[in-house]
C-alpha cells in the first residue's frame, strides 16, 4: 500500500497526484479486513526521495517495511541506510521507464542480494516474454508486481502468463496479488481463473497486497471485494494463510 502527504514534496515529473492518504486512514480498512502488517511502497508521486516512506516506517514499528525507488546512481552507504530504515526491496517501473529502469534494476541486482533485499518489478504483460531471461538471471529475488499485468481475458494460454509461470518455477520468483482492477477490461471470472491458476501453480510463492489507495485506477474499487477475490483463488483456508502470513513473513523479513 501507499501512504501520501503534504507533508513531503511532490517531484516535478510526477504523474499521479492524488490527494493525501495517511496511516490512520488505513487502519480503518485494515481494522475492515483483518489485516495487521504494513508493507509501504514509494509511490512514484515522491521520485527517488524516500522520506514519505520511511516516515511511515518509522511511524509504524516492526509490523512494517517498506519498498523503496532509487536511481541507478544509488551509493551503498544510501543503500544501507535504507535497510536501516526497514526497506527490504526496491522497485522499478519498466512500464514507464522501459530499458532504463531495467538497466538499473540489473546493476542494482547483486547488492540487493547482498542485503537480503528483492527488486519489485512493474512490468506489462506484452514485456514479459521477452524479458523473462533477463529477470531469471538475477542474483536477487524478483517480485512481479500486479499479477505480472497479465491480460486477464487473454487466459492461462497466453504467452505473458507461461513466461510468469516459468519464472515463479525458479524458486526466486514471487507474484503478487494486487490490483487486478487495473485491467479495465477484465471480467470477474477472467480475474478468478488467473488467480487460481497461480495459486494452483505456486502457493508458496504468491504475497497479497491491497494497492490502497489505488492511485492508478480508473474508479475506485470495493478493497473488501477485492480481499474477498483470496476466497476463490485459494479455496482452502490453509493456503490463504500461507499467502497472507507465511509468505509475506518471508518475502518482507518479518
Amino acid at each position: 500500500m501507499h501512504v501520501y502527504s503534504p507533508r513531503f514534496a511532490v517531484a516535478a515529473d510526477a504523474h499521479l497526484k492524488p490527494p493525501a492518504a495517511s496511516l490512520s486512514d488505513y487502519r480503518s480498512l485494515q481494522r475492515r479486513l483483518g489485516t495487521t502488517r504494513n508493507i509501504f511502497v514509494q509511490p512514484s508521486t515522491y521520485g527517488f526521495d524516500n522520506a514519505c516512506v520511511l516516515d511511515a516506517i518509522a511511524s509504524t514499528g516492526e509490523t512494517a517495511r517498506g519498498i523503496a525507488v532509487v536511481s541507478g546512481a544509488v551509493s551503498e552507504d544510501r543503500l544501507d541506510e535504507l535497510n536501516a530504515g526497514g526497506i527490504v526491496g526496491l522497485r522499478f517501473n519498466l512500464v514507464r521507464s522501459g530499458t532504463d529502469a531495467l538497466r538499473d534494476a540489473v546493476s542494482l541486482a547483486p547488492a540487493l542480494a547482498e542485503r537480503g533485499w528483492h527488486l519489485e518489478i512493474h512490468v506489462s504483460g506484452a514485456q514479459l516474454p521477452e524479458l523473462a531471461a533477463t529477470l531469471a538471471r538475477l542474483p536477487c529475488d524478483v517480485v512481479m508486481d500486479h499479477f505480472g499485468r497479465v491480460r486477464f481475458n487473454e487466459g492461462v494460454s497466453q504467452p505473458a502468463f507461461r513466461a510468469l509461470l516459468a519464472l515463479l518455477d525458479n524458486g526466486r520468483t514471487w507474484v503478487k496479488l494486487s490490483g487486478a482492477y487495473l485491467d479495465t477490461e477484465a471480467t470477474r471470472d477472467s480475474i478468478v481463473e488467473i488467480g487460481r491458476a497461480l495459486v494452483e501453480h505456486r502457493a508458496d510463492r504468491l504475497v497479497w497486497g491491497s494497492d490502497w489507495p489505488h492511485p492508478a485506477a480508473a474508479s475506485l474499487p470495493d478493497d473488501a471485494g477485492q480481499f474477498d477475490y483470496l476466497q476463490e483463488w485459494a479455496r482452502d483456508e490453509s493456503t490463504r494463510e500461507r499467502i497472507l502470513v507465511d509468505n509475506a513473513a518471508a518475502l518482507y523479513r518479518f
